[in-house]
């Protein structure tokens, strides 16, 4: 990696596009044949003709017995056994969410991000909002098992939160203290408390508000529906995944009345991607800014409803619409969006890789009003609170 450089604009962290050197040894099957064949072969993302360009610009090289082979060669020779494969990009990585003036370490601190916890095992800190834990997709220095690297902590995440959550985030410092806290989690001895800002007045919530959430059974409701996913990438009918059983119990801490929002403790009891998120959308109560699970924001409303009302795709196979129709809706509904944002929006192009250049995302698209507030193990060994966030803040004197 050459080069990277990190920089602050609009409330977002950005980096420069950086070149990035990936090695992989030469699988079996590639042996025997060139390289370009191999490219053009398996990785249909570009043409044959874009490939042979990319060799001739070094983008694809081999390395035999530790020395680099000259283009001439990499073009005409054919792959043995050994050859290690390094490809070189030029990479865009999204911004994401300044979350401090300043990324210092101190007392309680590590590059602007707010200690909970530390010992030799763990290292436990309050999440912002708006970056992914560890690389994935186009992100890799914008995560932040990465920029604690930076800063002297290699650390291995031991369990989700998605990148617009904010919370409690337990890294372990050991691959082996990361496998117990797993399997904890796994075990459901590990008991988790969320908050959430959500449309409308939720049950039994009033004005005067409390922290001290499920202290009243009657005030506590919970929510027993299976959750899915439903992936437009992958064909019909494995675009529906199995539905899980997931179980969220919801207690009101607070009305505000102005805004017709109640503040929300959640509490999963499984342990589901999106959970909380579908459930309180079921309940008629979604977050209050979530863009996906909540009807106001989404892009994708056909295939929302039916996620919110069919809460077991299994029971939608003698209906009408059948599920494959609904299926056929749902990518519809997702291309018309698609051509209508190409249309609407004149990319600018890399002049050094010819990648088009998307528009930042605002702040506010990287936020969401959940955030993860309490971990306790049932022991009581391990237990985690953060300070409140500034958006469930809001309203109390």
């Amino acid at each position: 990696m050459m080069g990277a450089e990190v920089y602050f604009a609009n409330g977002l962290r950005k980096i420069k596009p950086y070149h990035h050197s990936r090695l992989s040894f030469a699988k079996g099957r590639w042996l025997d044949r060139t390289l370009l064949d191999v490219l053009s072969d398996e990785f249909r993302a570009n043409t044959k003709e874009e490939y042979e360009k990319g060799i001739l610009q070094k983008k694809f090289q081999i390395i035999r017995d530790g020395a680099e082979l000259s283009v001439e060669e990499v073009l005409k020779g054919q792959i043995r056994n050994k050859d290690v494969i390094r490809t070189t990009s030029h990479k865009h990585e999204p911004p994401v969410r300044q979350w401090a003036k300043e990324e210092n370490s101190g007392l309680g601190w590590v590059a602007g991000m707010k200690v909970v916890h530390e010992c030799e095992d763990l290292l436990v800190i309050d999440k912002p909002s708006g970056i992914p834990i560890h690389p994935t997709g186009q992100y890799y220095q914008n995560t932040l098992v990465e920029v604690l690297k930076s800063h002297g902590k290699t650390v291995f995440p031991s369990h989700r939160l998605d990148k617009i959550t904010s919370g409690v985030l337990i890294l372990t410092k050991n691959p082996h203290m990361a496998n117990k806290i797993q399997h904890q989690i796994r075990q459901r001895t590990m008991s988790k408390i969320y908050l959430a800002r959500v449309d409308g007045a939720f049950p039994m919530a009033d004005t005067l508000g409390s922290l001290t959430p499920f202290e009243s059974p009657d005030k506590t409701q919970t929510v027993d529906s299976a959750i899915y996913t439903v992936e437009l990438k992958k064909q019909f009918p494995a675009a529906f995944s199995p539905p899980r059983e997931a179980k969220t119990k919801f207690y009101p801490l607070k009305y505000y009345p102005k805004s017709d929002e109640t503040l929300v403790a959640c509490q999963p009891i499984t342990g589901r991607t999106h959970q909380i998120r579908i459930h309180l959308a079921r309940l008629g109560h979604p977050i209050v800014n979530d863009p996906f699970y909540n009807l106001k924001n989404s892009r994708y409303p056909k295939r929302l409803t039916f996620m919110l009302e069919c809460h077991n795709w299994n029971k939608q196979a003698n209906k009408s619409p059948s599920l494959s129709e609904l299926f056929e809706e749902f990518l519809g509904e997702a291309e018309k969006l698609q051509r209508s944002e190409r249309s609407a929006l004149t990319l600018e192009k890399c002049p050094e890789c010819d990648a088009s250049i998307y528009p930042d995302p605002t702040c506010e698209e990287l936020q969401l009003f959940l955030h993860a507030w309490k971990y306790t193990d049932d022991s009581g060994s391990l237990k985690f609170e953060t300070e409140i966030p500034k958006w469930a803040k809001s309203g109390w004197t």
